[in-house]
């Protein structure tokens, strides 16, 4: 890992046309901090790493029983969420993140010259760089200690999540506190079967419309539930939902109809939480669950399609954050309510 990051720092000198180095080849590393530093670069179990956007990446690994989130890209301030604990940057976790996170050198090409041109294996005196002398040429890396007992810390994307709602300051969206505060709920405690992939790639999305359709997406995946609930009813399989659902959509052509199966999970919520839903979406319908999942297809259909018959409704930055808010928590009610058995084996 030393010699890749060398590497990627000799390599952006000889792009310019201005530097040639000595000694390209000749060993250099960062110095020693501790025996434990470099057991961690060597020995830590990289969970999963993600290539969120260009600059947003992030890895989650293990060592010595204690879990670490290493992000680049995102400003983070102080005062930190519940559960993460702030670390200096070591030798080996700059080492990590260059490799796991694919960095390459931000510095200029005279800055990285002048650091490592006459600094390697065979100079009078050289033990090896300063860590900050190396690290100021590289993206920034924060590094977090995750308390593991902690429902997030087990996902890259949950744990993401929770530090973008705690930091997403000046974002593309104008996100409410009231609307961040939901979804760092969501990330925090939500099942652990909700796709928190697709919250994240919403939560950094440009629009509004971006936001609102990942959250839709996460429902959608569940649409089959109500008739897979009947069926099994009738004919038991230990299968999970979801390859029931993929059989019968790969071998019959079997999928429901979106706004239908919407309805029968909006009902399946209760009703203080249909109540809810219904204040904001249409506060003078009868049949609330019907008009709840017309309001959000016909949202979600004035998005995704193009057409003169569908235009797209303009809503204030408070209509857009309600709506966003109820999303979230409408994802959240029903994964809790049915992510199991979408995504577990069940006993006959």
């Amino acid at each position: 890992m030393s010699n890749d990051l060398f590497a990627k720092l000799v390599d952006a000198v000889e792009a310019s046309p201005d530097r040639v180095l000595s000694n390209r080849d000749a060993p250099r590393w960062i110095k020693k901090l501790s025996d434990e530093d470099i057991a961690l670069m060597s020995q830590a179990d990289v969970m999963e790493a993600c290539l969120v956007t260009r600059h947003l990446r992030a890895f989650l690994l293990q060592f010595e029983g204690k879990r670490f989130l290493s992000v680049s890209g995102l400003e983070v301030e102080e005062h930190l969420p519940d559960g993460f604990e702030a670390l200096e940057l070591t030798p080996g976790f700059l080492a990590l993140a260059v490799s796991e996170l694919k960095l390459v050198p931000n510095g200029s090409a005279i800055e990285i010259f002048d650091t490592i041109n006459s600094s390697f294996l065979g100079e009078d005196g050289y033990k090896g760089h300063e860590l900050e002398d190396v690290a100021k040429l590289f993206p920034d890396v924060s590094i977090f200690e995750l308390n593991e007992d902690a429902d997030s810390s087990g996902s890259i994307w949950r744990s993401l999540g929770v530090l973008l709602s705690t930091f997403y300051g000046e974002g593309p969206i104008e996100l409410s506190d009231a609307s961040l505060n939901c979804l760092k709920e969501l990330y925090e405690a939500g099942s652990s079967h909700v796709p928190f992939r697709n919250i994240v790639q919403g939560h950094l999305a440009m629009s509004w419309s971006g936001l609102f359709l990942e959250l839709y997406r996460a429902i959608e995946q569940l649409y089959s539930v109500p008739r897979l609930a009947d069926l099994t009813d009738r004919w038991s399989s230990p299968k999970p939902f979801y390859e029931l659902a993929e059989l019968l959509e790969n071998q019959l052509g079997w999928r429901p109809k979106e706004e239908d199966a919407l309805r029968e999970l909006i009902e399946s919520c209760g009703a203080s939480f249909l109540e809810m839903l219904a204040n904001e979406l249409c506060p003078t319908a009868e049949n609330k669950a019907q008009a709840i999942a017309r309001a959000i297809y016909k949202q979600r259909n004035s998005l995704v399609h193009f057409r003169p018959a569908m235009p797209e409704q303009d809503y204030s930055t408070q209509q857009w954050n309600n709506r966003i808010s109820l999303m979230v928590k409408l994802v959240s009610k029903l994964y809790e309510r049915h992510g199991e058995n979408y995504m577990i084996p069940r006993t006959p």
